[in-house]
Formats: structure tokens, sequence, C-alpha cells
């Protein structure tokens, strides 16, 4: 079963859902279907680097992401600017993309790239054939 993550336009609150149901804050409506979407995957970091990342879609939080998690958010067409944070850095090489009627779905994978003074979330955009499947 496919979990999306969704952010309640009445209070804000980020979560997993599998179909369409209630906030369980504010009782609003929330919908995994929209025109389109995002498919994200963090990499694999390497040991001591494994501190969740924080999603940002427009400035907005969007939860976190686990070492070697998936994540699918429903959006509708437009165009993002995804960003990602860890605790040890704010650094982060933004990805912005475009969803559209000819390509509904994006897929991001994120990854901490690690420097000499400082490490820095590399963040690219994807085919969907490189993607590890969903679980």
């Amino acid at each position: 079963m496919a979990l999306f993550r969704v952010k309640c336009s009445s209070c804000g609150h980020v979560g997993d859902i599998s179909s369409d149901c209630e906030c369980p804050k504010c009782k609003n409506a929330l919908s995994v279907t929209h025109e389109g979407g995002v498919q994200i995957y963090r990499m694999g970091s390497p040991v001591g680097v494994a501190v969740g990342y924080g999603i940002y879609i427009n400035g907005q939080p969007y939860g976190h992401l686990a070492n070697k998690e998936s994540v699918k958010i429903p959006l509708p067409y437009g165009t993002y600017t995804f960003h990602f944070t860890c605790g040890m850095t704010r650094k982060c090489q933004d990805v912005t993309v475009e969803i559209t009627p000819e390509k509904r779905i994006a897929y991001i994978k994120a990854r901490i790239k690690m420097g000499f003074w400082s490490n820095k979330i590399f963040a690219e955009l994807v085919n969907a054939e490189d993607m590890p499947p969903m679980q």
C-alpha cells in the first residue's frame, strides 16, 4: 500500500496517508488525488550522518525523510522549489520542478555530499527508472 505525504491546508499538519481521509488534528479533508506529484528518495548516508532530512517545498515544511526512505507527495500543476536540511547542515543545492499535464511526476534523489570544511545536501532530478521501488 503506497503512502503519500500530505499537508493539511487548514492547520498545516503533515502526515503520511494511503487514501483520502480527515486530518487527525482539525478534521479537514485530506486527499491523495492531485494532478501530479513528486517522488523523493534519500540515498544512504555514511555512518553517523543518519539524521533525518527536513523537506521544504516552496519554503513550507513537509516533514522529514529517513536514511534510504522514499516518499510520494501529491501536488497540483505548478512550479515547486525543493530544499533539504539536516542537523549538521542547512546547505543544499535546491531543485526546482514543474508539474504539468505532460510531466505529471517528478523524481528527486537527495544525498549528503561530504566536504573538507562542510557538508552539503545534493539533490537532483532523475528519471523514474533511476528510482528504487517504493516499499
